[in-house]
């Protein structure tokens, strides 16, 4: 009996400046990895080598600035470590456009000195403002879910939910239980990645 593999997703075809630059950043590495999940996949977004490049950091951060700018949001923040760079690309082009989102992470557990802060960085005071939640890959949707989860506790309505990568593999409807609805740079449909306008 056959073992059917699974096959790794392509990059769609298209002289798409924002499709190239994945190509061009070297983030979608093929082979056999586990993720964050635990599920093993024949294909890895490593979103650093996108979000850590200058020309990568400052057209992510462009993305996401002007999705979000007319959404009311006070403030962006993610998971550490992958929405990091996110956040900080946002938060920088906001300020060159003239509309300051400061950003901030949840950590993945308190830290145990110091502040003991869960969340840091600059999140609005006002519990009632609302935020915008980052995350550069989702597959399950724990992740991303948990960072949410942390930000509610605190008081502040999550109202945008994005991502870099959505692997279409649950993420999507785990949040949507939660009544969180994703939207996403990238998503894997029918084996590409697509860029989603």
């Amino acid at each position: 009996m056959a073992i059917l593999t699974p096959t790794p997703p392509k990059i769609a075809d298209a002289t798409d400046e924002m499709v190239n630059l994945l190509k061009e950043s070297g983030s979608l590495l093929y082979g056999n990895f586990t993720l964050a999940s635990g599920k093993t996949s024949p294909y890895y977004f490593d979103s650093k080598l996108l979000t850590l490049d200058p020309e990568g950091a400052k057209v992510v951060g462009e993305y996401f600035f002007d999705k979000l700018a007319d959404t009311g949001i006070a403030a962006v923040g993610g998971m550490a470590l992958g929405a990091i760079p996110i956040v900080n690309a946002v938060a920088l082009i906001s300020h060159l456009q003239g509309h300051n989102l400061p950003g901030f992470y949840v950590r993945k557990e308190a830290k145990s000195h110091g502040t003991q802060n869960l969340i840091e960085g600059k999140i609005p005071p006002n519990r009632n403002a609302p935020v915008a939640i980052l995350d550069d890959v989702v597959t399950g949707g724990g992740s991303i879910l948990q960072a949410i989860n942390a930000v509610k506790k605190r008081g502040n309505p999550i109202t945008e939910v994005m991502c870099i990568l959505d692997r279409n593999e649950g993420g999507r409807d785990l949040l949507r239980e939660h009544s969180y609805e994703l939207k996403s740079m990238f998503s894997v449909e029918d084996g590409k990645i697509k860029f989603n306008d």
